[in-house]
């Protein structure tokens, strides 16, 4: 008999959940779990009998175990006793590996033997708890509230016929979103009216492009009652790249955000953000409180104010950085970096390397160069013959298994030897301004048309602006006021520099600029004279005394 094409999927989803590949598990630290429990409110609706819980990804048990010993402790308190039968719908716990849903079964049945005996408990465990794929799950139910840490998949880890489904399930996977963009839109479905949902993920899609359309769909019916970051803590039982945010949404009509930077977060403070989202009281420090921060697909902005209206007000009267001529690339990416990247001394044909330059060669504000080349498997045509170059063939032959292994090469085996991406003589000829991608601070070095970036590296050219001059704009603090609002931090606490953002910066044209301006910024980004170039900014964007102390170097 043959499968059809929904068996296969749960075929598919089976063979990957009890498989030992990555499927974005990291776990919660208990402190995160008490606090998401009493802010979004579960802790105080426990006992009511409209309260129903879902935790889509559950892991090893972590929200449910902490739910289920304050639920029966609740009950016991009130009642005197705990009723097994109006328990066994209070909780839905999903998870795709069964090994999890075992831990988590067992974990759970720990806690409810303190209240009831093993037969009640084992009761409870067997409908709390489901081994399933939540974004196949079909359910009926709503919920009043869903929490919990979605899984972190990149799109490569995903079984191809998993991911296909997905794509056609939820609207809002488009690009290279990550798996965690499908949870957030089949969870905010499962809500019931007023119901509320807490995830703890990274924070990228709040301004990310692939993040749009899920911003989109939760500007049409939902509700931002909270978010916040959680720069630099240990959220999680194991290291990420990332740094996580809270985010709690609602299936509400339109009301203030709650917004807080790097709290201290503990069981208390749960309790004193629940009491100001439910108007009990406001007396929450350093809490900002917005009601502009969804606005359809566009990114979240959680910055000061005063930051905010200065990046409106430049971008309502200034147009961005590539309308005015300052195209933004990327350097190539290869595949492997430690064959295509290659020394001076390694003999190919000379045409055949390029000078090229990546991110770990800027140190500070200083281009080291180490006479690395990238080996360019390109022309004018496009991807080269390799028998028309036999040195470089011999040396690429070399390492062909190596290369043979990568997803490009499997995907178009017959040009096995080329890099991801096309690289550009004719760019590394250019002048051009270098822009490393993760740094703490906005780093520019111009480049006199020598090097080829590699992809660590994101490049400006210009055939209308000075180059110094746009490198002295980009330094003044502009463009670290536009990085800061558009762009989310990485491990420890590195901003990402790239395209996306970096094209969101505005410049005048280039001929609107007065002549004696364009000169001195030449001359301060030439000299690498920040400060000036913070005062001849001021000039260039009329900007007040008060503008001026925003922008930070």
């Amino acid at each position: 008999m043959r499968l059809n094409e929904n068996d296969l999927l749960i075929q598919e989803s089976k063979t990957w959940g009890d498989s030992d590949n990555k499927k974005g598990e990291v776990f919660t630290n208990p402190e995160i779990v008490s606090f998401m429990i009493m802010s979004s409110g579960i802790v105080d609706a426990l006992i009511k009998p409209q309260t129903k819980i879902l935790e889509p990804c559950c892991g090893q048990g972590e929200f449910v175990i902490a739910i289920a010993d304050i639920l029966c402790r609740k009950l016991k308190e009130r009642y005197g006793t705990v009723d097994v039968f109006s328990l066994i719908h209070k909780v839905k716990a999903i998870d795709i590996s069964p090994k999890n849903v075992e831990i988590a079964k067992g974990n759970t049945l720990s806690i409810l033997l303190k209240y009831m005996g093993r037969s009640e408990a084992e009761t409870i465990v067997s409908h709390w708890f489901k081994v399933d794929d939540f974004l196949l799950w079909q359910s009926e139910d709503k919920f009043s509230h869903i929490v919990g840490n979605p899984p972190y998949v990149r799109i490569e880890n995903i079984p191809k016929r998993l991911l296909g489904a997905y794509r056609v399930s939820f609207m809002t996977m488009i690009e290279r979103a990550d798996l965690y963009i499908a949870f957030f839109e089949k969870g905010l479905k499962l809500l019931a009216g007023n119901g509320t949902l807490s995830f703890i993920c990274t924070d990228r899609w709040t301004k990310n492009r692939y993040g749009s359309a899920l911003r989109a769909f939760i500007a049409k019916s939902f509700n931002l009652d909270m978010y916040i970051d959680l720069y630099g803590q240990d959220s999680f039982y194991s290291s990420v790249l990332t740094y996580p945010a809270i985010t709690q949404i609602s299936k509400t009509t339109a009301k203030n955000t709650l917004i807080l930077h790097n709290p201290s977060i503990s069981k208390d403070l749960g309790r004193q953000v629940y009491n100001a989202l439910i108007g009990i009281s406001t007396e929450l420090p350093k809490a900002l409180y917005r009601k502009d921060i969804i606005n359809g697909e566009k990114p979240w902005l959680f910055g000061a104010a005063d930051e905010l209206e200065l990046i409106s007000r430049l971008e309502k009267n200034f147009p961005p950085l590539e309308e005015v001529g300052c195209k933004v690339y990327i350097g190539a990416a290869t595949g492997n970096n430690k064959i295509y990247i290659v020394d001076q001394s390694l003999n190919v044909e000379p045409s055949r390397k390029i000078p090229t330059i990546t991110a770990a060669d800027i140190v500070g504000n200083t281009l080291i160069d180490k006479k690395k080349y990238i080996i360019n498997t390109y022309d004018e045509n496009g991807v080269i013959c390799l028998d028309n170059y036999p040195l470089l063939k011999e040396y690429l032959d070399t390492h062909a298994d190596a290369l043979k292994k990568r997803h490009i090469a499997k995907s178009n085996p017959q040009r096995w030897f080329k890099t991801i991406d096309r690289v550009y003589p004719e760019r590394a000829q250019s002048s051009k301004l270098l822009i490393p991608d993760i740094k703490s601070a906005f780093t520019v070095i111009y480049d006199d048309g020598y090097f080829h970036p590699n992809n660590s590296i994101y490049y400006i050219c210009s055939n209308s602006w000075n180059l110094f001059a746009l490198k002295a704009v980009l330094l003044s603090g502009i463009g670290l006021l536009f990085i800061q609002a558009y762009s989310t931090k990485v491990a420890g606490g590195h901003l990402r520099f790239q395209a996306q953002h970096l094209r969101r910066i505005r410049i005048p044209y280039w001929h609107d600029v007065e002549e004696n301006l364009k000169n001195a910024l030449a001359i301060a980004g030439k000299d690498n004279n920040v400060e000036e170039s913070r005062q001849l900014i001021c000039q260039l964007f009329d900007l007040t005394e008060k503008d001026k102390q925003m922008l930070s170097v």
